[in-house]
């Protein structure tokens, strides 16, 4: 049976556990990376597959896992590959429906959370929608089309990660775009705000990120 959606949940950070727990369904296959372990425990859910040097696990941790007996999937500290980078090519190995990404944004390195929103492009190659998460936001790839869900008010900004972005048309959003164009490094798609509670993107050429913030504009 195809598997409807996998979770990833990576080590970054991850407030209020309970709000996580409650975006899981039954169905949901989880991967954990390394210390996201931690998360997955706090949550009372049991992880499907650890992937990972499990060098950040906290004390304890471990032996909590080894009595769930997830699949595990080891890898050395130095490889050419991070954890996350690791565990979505294993998500896409899988063939989902979906992929949703947790714990991928936030601390100190803002270098990781930089390069942990681009391997979304992974999962875009392969044709399986993609999405990271956290309790404000939520930041995905649009090569074609997207059709957007949230509150009125809800910011919504859109980056040209292409060189240009061009046949840009939007549809729900306070500063529409019929036909535009977004440059790389430009800051013209950004803190739009949604009019509806449902939007929509649609782009000729290019590719862009787009950053849905759940706070709303108002």
């Amino acid at each position: 049976m195809p598997i409807k959606r996998v979770i990833v949940v990576a080590n970054g950070d991850l407030e209020d556990p309970e709000y996580y727990k409650n975006l899981v369904e039954e169905d949901d296959f989880i991967i954990c990376v390394n210390g996201g372990c931690g998360y997955v425990l706090a949550m009372g859910l049991k992880p499907d597959l650890v992937i990972g040097d499990l060098d950040s696990l906290k004390a304890g941790d471990q032996e909590k896992i080894e009595k769930l007996d997830p699949h595990l999937i080891k890898h050395p500290s130095a490889k050419d590959k991070s954890d996350l980078e690791l565990a979505i090519d294993k998500a896409v190995e899988m063939k989902p429906g979906q992929i949703l990404i947790i714990g991928a944004l936030g601390g100190k390195r803002v270098d990781h959370a930089f390069v942990n929103i681009l391997l979304l492009y992974i999962p875009l190659q392969n044709n399986i929608p993609a999405r990271i998460i956290d309790r404000h936001q939520e930041i995905f790839l649009i090569k074609d089309e997207a059709r957007i869900e949230g509150r009125r008010g809800d910011y919504f900004s859109l980056f040209a990660l292409t060189g240009t972005a061009a046949g840009i048309t939007t549809g729900g959003l306070k500063y529409p775009l019929s036909g535009g164009t977004l440059s790389f490094a430009s800051t013209l798609g950004l803190s739009n705000e949604l009019v509806n509670e449902k939007a929509s993107v649609f782009v000729e050429n290019g590719l862009l990120l787009a950053v849905h913030n759940k706070t709303r504009g108002d």
